[in-house]
């Protein structure tokens, strides 16, 4: 039989003490180095539109819009075209989602209006604004005449502010890691 002194075994504990510790810490720099990880920016012309990826779109979002059409990579990117791109990505980012954002061209609105010239959105409101402003324009391929936000007797906002609060949201994700609770355009 082996024996082992009160030592050994001490040293034994202090040892598998600190591996643990290592491992942990180990396993926390890869969960927080995924989630901030920088992928690198995918964007491909088909026939039916572009595909891009979450970086591409977050760049873009980086973008000055100023003149209406963006030249981001060798493409043109329209307003109604970014709206898409930046309501997708807000929701792709606040639902944990991956893959590539399908942009099509999409048509103006057909009477643009909106009463507010400022916002002030909780987290909630923008990614529900989001998500019901991608999925209105996949289903009629053109921008809203304007933006509800869903709170009893909020005025509607053009799709010009929407568009600059997803982009807004997007450039304080970029600088943070983290979604905005309240953004204030």
């Amino acid at each position: 039989m082996i024996e082992v002194s009160d030592r050994t075994i001490l040293v034994i504990v202090a040892v598998m003490v600190i591996l643990a510790g290592a491992a942990v810490a180990l396993q926390l720099m890869d969960t927080g180095s995924t989630s901030g990880a920088i992928e690198e920016a995918v964007i491909k012309k088909t026939d039916d539109g572009y595909y891009l990826n979450l970086q591409a779109a977050l760049e873009l979002a980086e973008m000055d819009p100023r003149n209406g059409t963006v030249h981001y990579r060798g493409f043109n990117f329209t307003g109604p075209q970014r709206l898409y791109i930046f309501s997708r990505a807000v929701v792709m980012i606040g639902f944990n989602d991956t893959g590539m954002i399908h942009v099509r061209d999409y048509g103006g609105p057909e009477d643009p209006y909106g009463y507010l010239d400022t916002a002030t959105l909780t987290e909630s409101e923008y990614l529900d604004m989001a998500e019901r402003t991608y999925t209105w324009m996949e289903s009629h391929g053109r921008s809203p005449n304007h933006v509800g936000i869903y709170v009893k007797g909020s005025p509607d906002i053009t799709p010009e502010l929407a568009e600059k609060i997803f982009r807004e949201v997007l450039l304080e994700y970029m600088r943070t890691g983290m979604l905005p609770e309240i953004i204030s355009v």
